[in-house]
Formats: C-alpha cells, sequence, structure tokens
C-alpha cells in the first residue's frame, strides 16, 4: 500500500492538464494534532504541499483528486524527580508525514476555471499514510542517552473546508481546511489537522 501511495503522488505530480480539465496547486502552514493508546499526544508544526486535478466542473461545483503532503515536526521537554531518588528529563524532537489520497467535492470560489466566486468550501474523504518519528535526549542525574522511536500507519481519512476567491478576478484563493485521520495499522493514531493553504 505504501508503493501504491507513492505511485499514485508521483503520477499526480507528472500527468498533464490535458488529461484533465484543471490542475492546480498550492502551499501553506499546518498545525496536526496525534493522539494514541500508551503515548502521550503531540502537537506538530509544518508545511503543505497540495496538488489536485480538478475534474466535471459544471455550474459552480466540480469533483477533484488531490494528493496534500504535509511535513511537520514537535519539540517537546518533561523533567521528573522520581528516578530512584535522582533527577530525571528529557527532551524531543519528532517528525511528522502525512500522504493521502483525497477525493473532494468543490463548490464556489476555487471550484472550477473562470469561476469568480468570492466564497467556496469542499468536502471529501479518501486513504492516507502517516508516519511519526521521535528522537529523545534522555538525561538521569550525570548520564545520557539518544533513544528514538517511529512509527507508520495507513487509514482512512477526511476532511472540509472553506475557500476565499482572492485577486482582482478570484482567480486565486486561500484555503481553510480541517481534516481528520483515523489510522487502521500499526499504533492505530487519530490525527487531527488545520491548514491554511494559498492555491494558485
Amino acid at each position: 500500500m505504501k508503493k501504491l501511495l507513492l505511485l499514485a503522488v508521483i503520477a499526480l505530480s507528472c500527468i498533464q492538464p490535458a488529461l484533465a480539465q484543471r490542475f492546480k496547486h498550492g502551499v501553506g502552514t499546518l498545525i496536526a494534532v496525534e493522539t494514541a493508546d500508551y503515548m502521550d499526544s503531540k502537537a506538530n508544526f509544518g508545511i503543505t504541499y497540495s496538488p489536485a486535478l480538478f475534474f466535471a466542473e459544471q455550474g459552480n461545483t466540480s469533483f477533484s483528486v488531490g494528493i496534500p503532503v504535509s511535513v511537520g515536526f514537535s519539540e517537546g521537554y518533561d523533567t521528573d524527580d522520581d528516578y530512584i531518588g535522582g533527577y530525571y528529563s528529557s527532551t524531543s524532537i519528532g517528525w511528522m508525514v502525512d500522504v493521502p489520497v483525497i477525493f473532494n467535492f468543490n463548490y464556489g470560489a476555487g471550484a472550477r476555471k473562470g469561476g469568480s466566486q468570492r466564497w467556496g468550501f469542499f468536502v471529501g474523504g479518501g486513504y492516507g499514510y502517516h508516519l511519526s518519528t521521535e528522537n529523545y535526549y534522555l538525561y538521569y542525574d550525570n548520564n545520557g542517552d539518544y533513544p528514538s522511536t517511529s512509527n507508520s500507519t495507513l487509514g482512512i481519512t477526511g476532511n472540509a473546508g472553506f475557500r476565499i476567491g482572492m485577486g482582482r478576478h478570484h482567480r486565486h484563493n486561500l484555503e481553510i481546511k480541517f481534516s481528520y485521520m483515523k489510522g487502521m495499522t500499526d499504533y492505530k493514531p487519530n490525527v487531527y489537522g488545520v491548514n491554511c493553504i494559498f492555491n494558485f
């Protein structure tokens, strides 16, 4: 399945716009919160590149298939004095990668080529891959250690949001997106995300 997702990313990036009515892409920022059993919740901050193919454009509506790839990082610090009467502290830097394939219904701003709507919305779902890594520095009194962890999962995902047309003819738009992924394999995390993306 990971290989199929990688092939989908490459194919979507290489397909010529002539094969669909319209190809668009955008870049933006990401805030994602990840929770799972037997692990602390963590917040990731990062960037997103969002290519998509739009088709079946009619009136103010269209459908699209996109692969919004996100990369984020997190940093944490914790202290505790219960280490057998000693002192314990830890710092961590983690990385997150999201690669979903999303099918969306679009309405209004950004839904079709040449549209001049000021506002619009979208909603959809799909399937994705999520990778989460974390590298620690642990300090026990005068000793240190550098363990690391890495988890990945495949699962269902959904998103919804709105777009604001920008520019004189609203040819570009600012997108606010809310997403959720439920991992179905490995550590089965819940991943909640908020994106702010400028679509060209």
